[in-house]
């Protein structure tokens, strides 16, 4: 990051990657240490920064900042196993026994929760509090979807309740955030009183580092069980597209969003319905609560209000089942456009 800084002021020229890997040959004659790290993942880094700029220059991010080495909690390998002779391998590949293999770091441990299936592209290998994960990318052929209209439903997602489907299914919030703010409180309230960077300091950031990633492994697990659940049963599965970055600038409902995972939830129904043969269709969310799903009169409601009732047509209906009859209601009609231009 210095030395593309230093550029530009001297010349007002881009660093280019080509230019940072000819820089990193010449620190790893002047810092040792630097080759005691396999050189794809150092190279990586260079992605990174690419990536933090586009992110700045594109407005979604501020501009990058320095990252101090106990700060650095992952290590990316863009390529897996062994090269196309058979022989020679690559910077991580697996040993003979099924543990992870660096000619640098040797052999690690691991623990597979669960058969890798597909051809693995990219490792990563990441540290949450003290545990260290490893989280491969995989190539793979899903199945052809097949859809069955029939066989379609409508999701709204929300804070009271966090899905409610067109057959009036409802799945609460558990909102697991919140059961754990007052303990997550206590311990931010002792760490402050303690003398920084000191042992009892250190573990006082590890306890709160524990409940945080608990937090967070509770959350993936609701998840990832909800999205296995819909996409088991469901051919047809349609969203509203939220533009979540700019929901979560409200304030008073940051937290609550940030708790509720929708993003990552898409993300899961997406790739658990290409793999099973299921269809995901994201609609645009404008109107969803406000249109009566019966006729289609627009009726103006504050977020407040939890009733639809329509002045038109009278139909009486929770909010949210109406919003998500809506959101199934466009969801066909663009599976419908789509199939068309087919």
């Amino acid at each position: 990051l210095l030395d593309k800084q230093r550029k530009y002021k001297e010349n007002k020229q881009l660093y280019t990657r080509s230019d940072m890997q000819k820089q990193q040959v010449i620190d790893k004659k002047r810092y040792p240490f630097l080759k005691e790290v396999p050189s794809q993942p150092l190279q990586e880094v260079f992605l990174r920064l690419k990536k933090a700029y586009d992110g700045f220059l594109s407005g979604d991010t501020n501009y990058p900042k320095l990252k101090k080495y106990k700060n650095y909690n992952s290590l990316t390998s863009p390529q897996f196993g062994f090269k196309s002779n058979g022989k020679h391998r690559f910077a991580m590949s697996f040993a003979d026994n099924g543990n992870l293999y660096n000619k640098q770091l040797g052999e690690i441990e691991i623990h597979l929760h669960r058969l890798i299936e597909g051809t693995i592209k990219q490792l990563i290998l990441k540290r949450q509090s003290k545990r260290w994960y490893a989280i491969f990318s995989v190539e793979r052929q899903d199945v052809p979807p097949s859809i069955d209209i029939e066989n379609a439903i409508g999701i709204d997602v929300g804070l009271n309740q966090y899905a409610v489907l067109s057959n009036r299914t409802v799945f609460e919030n558990p909102r697991f955030l919140l059961q754990k703010e007052k303990q997550l409180r206590k311990t931010q309230r002792n760490l402050s009183k303690k003398k920084k960077d000191s042992a009892n300091y250190k573990k006082q950031v590890e306890r709160i580092q524990i409940l945080h990633e608990k937090v967070a492994n509770q959350r993936k697990d609701f998840l990832h069980k909800l999205s296995y659940h819909l996409t088991q049963m469901y051919s047809v599965i349609c969203i509203e597209n939220l533009d979540i970055r700019k929901m979560v600038r409200n304030r008073k409902v940051s937290k609550s969003i940030s708790d509720a995972g929708w993003g990552a939830f898409r993300k899961m129904l997406l790739y658990k319905c290409e793999k099973f043969g299921g269809l995901l269709v994201r609609v645009d969310p404008a109107y969803t609560s406000q249109d009566c799903s019966s006729c289609g009169n627009r009726v103006e409601k504050s977020l407040s209000i939890r009733t639809h009732i329509c002045t038109k047509c009278g139909t009486v209906l929770d909010r949210d089942y109406n919003a998500s009859l809506n959101i199934l209601r466009k969801g066909l009609e663009r599976l419908l456009m789509r199939t068309t231009e087919e």
